[in-house]
């Protein structure tokens, strides 16, 4: 996952986000903690002032989302078989 998000942080989200399914950030929050059961995990700073959130269910179901300044929350990737695993080898490389 540490590779993932700085990955992931580095894409610019607001033109991206043009083409992703967003709605109210209520209304996601909505489905994807009580439709879909999933918690928040993990939360980064993105560019344009944008969030991205990581949630996840005892299920193994997982949601990534952009939280944008306007209100509005991206679909960025779902799916299942979600388990947190200890980081197995170092980072590589200095840390910023």
């Amino acid at each position: 996952m540490r590779f993932l998000l700085p990955v992931l942080l580095a894409l610019p989200f607001p033109a991206f986000s043009q083409q992703l399914p967003c709605a109210p950030r209520e209304r996601v929050l909505e489905f994807v903690m009580d439709q879909r059961g999933e918690t928040r995990l993990a939360t980064g700073e993105a560019r344009g002032n944008a969030t991205i959130e990581l949630f996840a269910g005892p299920g193994g179901g997982w949601t990534l989302l952009l939280n944008l300044p306007d209100g509005r929350s991206c679909l960025l990737a779902n799916g299942g078989n979600f388990r947190a695993e200890p980081e197995l080898q170092p980072a590589r490389g200095n840390p910023t």
